[in-house]
């Protein structure tokens, strides 16, 4: 035992001074209570009723809200998709009329007014209407009205005069629901001018009975709840909503309504139960996760006081061994150290431990690191000339370390910047991706525009989609995106945006020009940062709704989409299994090129052993996209884009969808189909958004896994937002990604072929191949390299705008077939090239 030095231990025996009860209790030392086991029960305590508050809250409060709000969101969309689908109906139906009236029969009616004629027109008219109740033609006065002196000559009520009224005096005239006799009517009208004698007008009022609508009523998938169409009247001092017609039937829950537009009316939809139930049964409290949470607590309670007990005697063991033998002493209870402290003052009779004399402050030698020289301005023509292949059709691009040096990016920074200034654009943002070089260039690119007299807001490491929607969400509607997109680690390049516009290749000549003479503006301009990240993830989320929640496999690649794209889908609701998702620019699981399959490989397994619905990879910047099913299969961007087109077109009769050249012909087969207008265009994403812009269109591809969305987004490239938009048509269908794309057309094709020729010589060799190639039994077209139509198929050569490559691209009904057309190109290209390496 120890014995404290300068005290001598009592003998036994009859005390010397009167003994109290804690003089004999062990020298006056006693236990009473147990402060350790207070303290941790207490810590349980404060654990365990949070939990319990938790448990209450999530399940009278938070569950009830959260499945109350998930069924108001998704009846909303049903309510708006229903909307739609009835204005876009009605406004087929005026298509339909004044279609009608510019047969040559009824422009006869209308020219000569002759009440025989006219009669003889209706009743023609009529029959193309057969879900008409009535047609009436009213030829109109000179003055401009209608004849309807006497009564309402034939017209039902004072409803039709007014709509005959409105509509001759060129006010708007919505149609309008009625009652007659019983039965309820709807009533249309509009004018009919004949196109040589303008003085020649008549009125065409169409009437219908509810049961049209109530056929538009229907709702593709089934009764998931009831819908009605209602209409707003004044009556008896009051508005109030009547209802016209009325399909399925609801539950007990709050309706959605929506406007119908150019209409007096509005959808309610209230859901079904079974609809309730379903969307209910994705939300539920985590009971499991919180009752696992409270028996790890009193298992960590028990564990704790069992634990902490026998760690204390341990080291009070310790430190009475240490101060016994003097030995070095590490305390692993730092509050028992000054306990230690003064045994050891006590037994070691020394006020202090060592020599203190050599002691030396320790000095920071660390040299600081190597940074290069600013990059100063840049004035004249450049004594070397610039690398001529690095401007692309509609992008800059090179090896970063020899095509793309600090002068040479100088230069192009200081052309954009001029450019802009031109248009009259004051601010460029300014992003970058995960590469190595990317921040190097960013920095020159930075300093370039700013001493051009630009102001730069720098939006950090994204992909390239935010960048477009920073130009869209900001003032600012120029930017350059420093990216290497599906290229190569040591690659790098530029994508720029003017005043809005992906810029192509015009301008991209115009920037090299400038750049080659160094005739730059000059200023001073300010820089500040912005993230907007956090603004794109809200606009996303805010546009998608995810029905049900599905499980994905995010393949980033390593590139820049890494670190947005898995917190996106998660704030969508999904289960998100992340897959080379931490950004490094070496990339070093895999290419970022996800046009060549033998890179999806590690997805196409992660997908399979995860049992997840499907899974995407991203390319290094992020504007593309490749699909894994859930069974494993890599879906071709032209397959991805008739999913697409079902969501879009069949909301949208008559939308535009662009495509370009390397599609499958059945993608226009089956937009057609839907009542859409197939329109092919050249390859480039650029281009792409070019003739989005210029047609309108709703919807765009590329076989590259460009995906532009011009319904209820920005019409630009996103591979993330189409993802979002996958998982939401899915996530409201009650099958799988391939049972959706069993029934699609389904054809025998290739992927792109990729043929190397030189970037000085492959378009001359296209323009000779164009010229001299025959196909006998085959339409050439000439829009972008060649692309020749059979009747079992098609193939196209063309000239690759990123890279010294030509790339070619079969399609036929059959293998028989597909190779004839491989054969026929095969030889033709052989003619022209007798020495190229034809790899089909």
């Amino acid at each position: 035992m120890l014995k404290l030095p300068g005290k001598k231990n009592p003998k036994p025996g009859k005390p010397t001074k009167a003994t109290s009860d804690e003089q004999r209790n062990t020298q006056g030392v006693s236990a009473r209570g147990n402060t350790l086991r207070s303290a941790l029960l207490l810590g349980f305590l404060i654990v365990l009723v949070p939990l319990l508050l938790a448990t209450a809250y999530l399940a009278l409060l938070h569950a009830p809200l959260e499945k109350s709000a998930l069924i108001q969101r998704v009846a909303d969309s049903y309510a708006s998709q229903q909307a739609r689908y009835i204005g876009n109906s009605v406004a087929a139906l005026r298509s339909r009329v004044e279609s009608a009236v510019g047969s040559p029969l009824a422009l006869q009616a209308i020219a000569e007014q002759n009440p025989a004629d006219i009669r003889l027109v209706e009743q023609a008219m009529l029959d193309y209407f057969p879900q008409a109740v009535s047609l009436r033609l009213l030829p109109l006065s000179d003055m401009g009205t209608a004849d309807l002196a006497g009564g309402f000559q034939g017209l039902r009520n004072h409803i039709e005069v007014d709509l005959v009224r409105r509509v001759s005096n060129n006010e708007p005239a919505e149609p309008e629901a009625y009652q007659f006799e019983g039965q309820w009517l709807v009533s249309l009208a509009q004018v009919a001018t004949h196109p040589r004698i303008s003085s020649r007008r008549a009125v065409v009022l169409l009437t219908l009975d509810t049961s049209t609508f109530e056929a538009m009523l229907n709702h593709p998938e089934g009764m998931v709840g009831e819908f009605a169409l209602e209409q707003r009247v004044y009556s008896e001092g009051a508005d109030r909503d009547i209802r016209i017609a009325s399909q399925g039937s609801g539950a007990d829950a709050p309706a959605s309504t929506a406007k119908v537009n150019d209409t007096p009316w509005r959808v309610l939809f209230v859901p079904s139960s079974a609809l309730v139930n379903e969307v209910s049964s994705h939300v539920s409290p985590p009971y499991g996760v919180l009752g696992i949470l409270m028996l790890c607590c009193i298992f960590g309670f028990v564990f704790a006081l069992q634990r902490s007990s026998k760690a204390l005697d341990s080291e009070l063991e310790r430190i009475i061994d240490g101060a016994e033998h003097r030995t070095p002493l590490d305390v692993h209870i730092p509050q028992l150290v000054p306990l230690a402290k003064d045994l050891r003052k006590l037994t070691l009779r020394r006020a202090r431990m060592g020599n203190t004399s050599n002691i030396v402050p320790a000095v920071d030698t660390h040299s600081a690191a190597h940074t290069n020289t600013a990059m100063t301005a840049v004035d004249g023509p450049a004594t070397q000339g610039l690398s001529p292949h690095i401007f692309r059709a509609y992008d800059i691009r090179g090896v970063a370390d020899t095509d793309l040096d600090d002068e040479t990016v100088y230069r192009i920074g200081s052309a954009i910047a001029t450019i802009a200034g031109e248009l009259g654009e004051q601010t460029l943002c300014i992003g970058y991706d995960g590469r190595a070089s990317s921040s190097r260039i960013k920095g020159v690119i930075e300093k370039a525009v700013l001493q051009a007299g630009r102001d730069v807001i720098d939006i950090g490491l994204v992909p390239t989609p935010l960048l477009y929607f920073a130009t869209s969400l900001l003032e600012a509607k120029s930017g350059v995106m420093i990216t290497g997109s599906h290229n190569p680690a040591e690659y790098n390049g530029l994508k720029i945006v003017l005043k809005g516009q992906t810029i192509a290749e015009g301008t991209i000549e115009k920037i090299r020009n400038i750049a080659q003479t160094g005739r730059f503006s000059k200023g001073t301009g300010h820089a500040i940062q912005r993230d907007v990240v956090s603004d794109y993830l809200d606009e996303v989320v805010s546009d998608i709704a995810i029905a049900v929640p599905l499980k994905i496999v995010v393949d980033a690649g390593n590139g820049a989409t890494g670190h947005i794209a898995p917190a996106l889908l998660e704030e969508l609701g999904c289960e998100v299994i992340p897959l080379f998702c931490d950004v490094d620019g070496r990339f070093p699981n895999r290419s970022p090129d996800t046009g060549n399959e033998d890179n999806l490989s590690a997805l196409v397994r992660e997908v399979l052993s995860n049992a997840a619905d499907f899974g995407v990879a991203y390319d290094g910047d992020g504007d593309r996209v490749v699909v894994v099913t859930g069974s494993g299969r890599i879906i071709r961007s032209d397959t991805l884009m008739m999913i697409f087109a079902r969501d879009v077109v069949t909301r949208n009769p008559g939308a535009d969808v662009v495509y370009d050249v390397k599609c499958s012909r059945n993608l226009a087969q089956l937009i057609t189909g839907l009542g859409g207008r197939p329109v092919l265009w050249k390859t480039g994403h650029a281009l792409m958004k070019e003739k989005m812009v210029e047609t309108g269109a709703l919807l765009g591809g590329e076989f590259s896994g460009h995906i532009f969305f011009g319904e209820r987004w920005y019409g630009f490239d996103d591979g993330m937002y189409a993802t979002g938009r996958l998982a939401e048509i899915l996530s409201s269908q009650d099958q799988s990604i391939d049972d959706f794309i069993s029934d699609l057309p389904v054809a025998v094709s290739t992927p792109e072929i990729i043929i190397p020729v030189p970037d000085d010589e492959k378009f001359a060799l296209m323009q000779k191949f164009i010229e001299s190639a025959r196909f006998a039994d085959g339409k050439p077209n000439d829009l972008d390299g060649l692309r020749v139509d059979f009747q079992d198929g098609w193939g196209l050569l063309r000239a690759s705008n990123t890279g010294p490559a030509l790339t070619a691209r079969f399609e036929a009904g059959d293998e028989a077939g597909l190779e004839k057309i491989r054969s026929l190109f095969r030889e033709q290209l052989a003619a022209v090239a007798p020495d190229l390496n034809i790899p089909f």
